[in-house]
């Protein structure tokens, strides 16, 4: 078996990066690609570099489009990908030369539709084959898999039918994970880091805090109510999820001073109305459990009392 990969990248200011990302593709110990590289509009020489770098392997395709944002690019990049499974690579980051033959490889022992590799060095045993029902568990705890697209080698067909919503500014990843493993039939998780983040000030998980950040609020609510309709056993979970990543929002919320009510009070409803399964259901800690208890019910006190709690 030598199934095509299809490795797309997206590409928007990235000419500091784009060679280093590029060079770890092409030297893959895994042959059978095809390189697809989409750059959004970019007002730097990420352009002439992607032109330069489709000169010098035959697998690399580089393709233009005024700037839309990541989601359409990605979406756009589905549509162009030709392979039996797509991996995304984001242009300022790079992986390792052994990533997709690891990937293949695994494929061809589990028959897996969906393998997960790591982005970090994890010390902890997370790996094994897992069910439909199994990694549906495993994605509500966000722990052994998270929401990000880009540590995960995923057979193409099951992006069918299926786009990223360009309307949410964060936490689109993980709507759109969470949408493909409704039709996966069992996923590989492996231990192994094959995916190296570049710390990148431009990306908008370190940007200044902004109202994009809210749209992860119709993320987890699409999810609670697919789980409350489809996964029943696993609703409690779903919903100390939902509090859970509602706390992270409204304390980056506090921290940077943010003060319009109008996109803090639907948080803290969720809170409110959640809260208590973080402690039933074991998902994370009394700190967070009193955070979403006290941001819940006083967002004012919240950010008086942020210096001393978590």
């Amino acid at each position: 078996m030598n199934p095509l990969v299809s490795i797309l990248v997206p590409v928007y200011n990235a000419s500091s990066y784009l060679e280093k990302c590029a060079e770890s593709l092409v030297n893959q110990t895994y042959h059978n690609l095809q390189i697809v590289m989409l750059n959004d509009g970019s007002t730097d020489d990420s352009w002439a570099m992607m032109q330069e770098l489709a000169t010098r392997d035959q697998r690399i395709e580089s393709h233009t489009q005024p700037n839309h944002g990541v989601s359409f690019t990605r979406n756009r990049l589905l549509e162009l990908a030709k392979g039996d499974f797509v991996l995304f690579v984001d242009s300022d980051d790079w992986i390792k030369s052994s990533t997709v033959e690891t990937l293949v490889n695994e494929h061809e022992k589990t028959s897996s539709d969906m393998i997960v590799y790591q982005m970090i060095d994890t010390q902890r045993d997370i790996q094994g084959v897992f069910s439909q029902s199994e990694i549906i568990k495993l994605f509500l705890e966000h722990e052994r898999i998270n929401g990000s697209l880009c540590n995960k080698m995923v057979r193409r067909a099951l992006f069918d039918g299926l786009k990223i919503d360009e309307t949410i500014g964060y936490g689109e990843d993980a709507l759109m994970v969470w949408q493909v493993l409704q039709r996966v039939d069992r996923v590989s998780i492996l231990n192994e880091q094959l995916y190296f983040v570049r710390a990148n000030s431009n990306s908008l998980s370190r940007q200044q805090f902004n109202n994009n950040k809210f749209s992860a609020y119709k993320v987890w609510e699409t999810i609670c109510n697919d789980v409350d309709r489809d996964w029943r056993e696993y609703a409690p979970l779903a919903h100390a999820r939902y509090a859970c990543e509602m706390s992270l929002i409204l304390r980056d919320a506090v921290k940077s001073g943010y003060k319009d009510m109008d996109h803090i009070r639907p948080l803290q409803r969720v809170l409110r109305r959640d809260g208590h399964y973080i402690t039933s259901t074991g998902v994370s800690t009394w700190a967070m459990r009193g955070f979403a208890w006290l941001a819940g019910h006083s967002y004012w006190l919240t950010c008086r009392l942020s210096p001393l709690i978590w």
